[in-house]
C-alpha cells in the first residue's frame, strides 16, 4: 500500500518581510582629543579610603620622635641650669656628654659601613647571576678581578693560575666557572672546615650532655658565633645591625627558599640519623643538631658567597653529614669503654 500527500514547502517570504539590506559602510573619520569623554581617574570615597594604607604605624614613629625630642630639650635645659649653678659641673657634664655623643656617632658609622659593606655582596650575587644568564663576553673578567681585589685575593696563586688560564675566546658563564672553581674554592675550603668544626661541636655537646635544653642554648649561642665566622672567611665583617641582617636572611633561605633542596637531603639526613640511633638516642639527638647546624653554615656560605655556586659545588653535605656520625660513632664508643 502507497501512501499519497503532498509537501508543502515553506513559502517564499513577502516583500514586506524580507530583512533589510545592510547599509552601506561610511568613510573613516578622523577623531580629535576633543571627541573623547574625559573619565575621572579619582576613586570614590569608600574606594580611596581602603586603598589607603595604615597609619597605626606612623603614630607610633611621630610618637618616639615627640618623647626623644622632649628628652633632649628636658636634657639641654637641665644643662644649662647646671651651667648656671656650678659652671665645673656644667664643664663636666658637656664633656661626657660630647663623648658620648661622638662615641654613639662612631658607632653608627661603623654599623652603616659594615651593613653597607653585605648589601654588595648582594649586588655582586645579582650581578654575577645576571652575567651568567645572559651568555655574553668580555664582562666578567674585570668583574671578577674587582672582586678579587676587593677581598684580597688578588695576590694569591689562585687567582694568578686564574689569569694565566683565560684566553680571549671564553664567554661570561665560563669565567665566572673557572673563577668560582679555582678562586674562590680556597675561601670555600676555609668555610666548610669552620662548618665542620662548630656542627661537630655541636653533635658532640648535645650527644655528650645529658641536660638538653641547656645544651640547646649554647648551640643556638654557637651557631650565631659559626654565621661570624664563616662569613669573616669571605671578608665580611659583621656589626649588630649587619649580623642581624644576615641571621634573618639566612632564616629566610632555610625557611622558604631551600625548600626543594631540604626536600632532596631530607632522605639522607633520615639515614644519617639512622645510623647514629643505632648506637643510643643521644647519638640520634646529636647527629641532628650537628646536621641543623652545617645547613646552616652551608645556607651562611650561600649568602656570603659573591658568585653563586656552579654545578655540583653545594653538594658539600654528604661529606659533613659522614664526618658528623663517625665522630659521634667515636665518642660514644670510646664512652661506652
Amino acid at each position: 500500500m502507497t501512501l499519497k500527500g503532498k509537501v508543502i514547502l515553506d513559502q517564499p517570504l513577502k516583500s514586506s518581510q524580507q530583512q533589510p539590506e545592510s547599509a552601506p559602510l561610511r568613510p573613516g573619520q578622523l577623531l580629535e582629543q576633543d571627541d573623547f569623554i574625559a573619565l575621572d581617574e579619582t576613586p570614590e570615597p569608600m574606594l580611596a579610603e581602603s586603598l589607603r594604607p595604615g597609619r597605626r604605624h606612623w603614630l607610633w614613629w611621630s610618637g618616639l620622635g615627640l618623647l626623644l625630642t622632649l628628652l633632649l630639650v628636658h636634657s639641654a635645659l637641665g644643662l644649662w641650669q647646671t651651667w648656671q649653678d656650678n659652671r665645673l659641673l656644667g664643664v663636666a657634664w658637656s664633656l661626657t656628654i660630647i663623648l658620648l655623643a661622638l662615641a654613639a656617632l662612631g658607632r653608627l658609622w661603623r654599623e652603616l659601613r659594615l651593613l653597607r659593606t653585605l648589601d654588595r655582596v648582594s649586588r655582586q650575587q645579582a650581578r654575577a647571576e645576571q652575567l651568567l644568564a645572559e651568555q655574553g663576553s668580555g664582562q666578567a673578567r674585570p668583574f671578577c678581578e674587582q672582586l678579587a681585589a676587593r677581598s684580597g685575593l688578588d695576590s694569591s696563586d689562585a687567582f694568578q693560575s686564574w689569569q694565566q688560564g683565560l684566553t680571549d675566546q671564553e664567554l661570561d658563564a665560563e669565567v665566572l666557572t673557572l673563577y668560582s672553581r679555582q678562586v674562590l674554592s680556597v675561601q670555600d675550603r676555609q668555610a666548610r672546615a669552620r662548618v665542620l668544626k662548630w656542627s661537630g661541636e655541636a653533635a658532640v655537646m648535645v650527644a655528650a650532655s645529658p641536660l638538653a635544653a641547656v645544651d640547646m642554648l649554647l648551640v643556638l649561642w654557637r651557631n650565631l658565633k659559626m654565621i661570624e665566622d664563616i662569613s669573616q672567611c669571605y671578608g665580611i665583617r659583621l656589626g649588630g645591625l649587619s649580623r642581624l641582617r644576615l641571621i634573618r636572611q639566612v632564616l629566610h633561605h632555610m625557611l622558604y627558599v631551600g625548600v626543594s633542596e631540604a626536600a632532596i637531603d631530607a632522605g639522607m639526613d633520615l639515614l644519617g640519623l639512622e645510623l647514629a640511633g643505632r648506637l643510643s638516642a643521644r647519638a640520634g639527638q646529636g647527629v641532628g643538631a650537628g646536621l641543623l647546624t652545617a645547613r646552616l653554615g652551608l645556607q651562611t656560605m650561600s649568602l656570603c658567597r659573591p658568585v653563586p655556586w656552579q654545578g655540583d659545588e653545594k653538594k658539600q653535605l654528604g661529606g659533613i653529614r659522614r664526618a658528623l656520625v663517625d665522630k659521634v660513632a667515636r665518642l660514644m664508643t670510646n664512652s661506652g669503654q
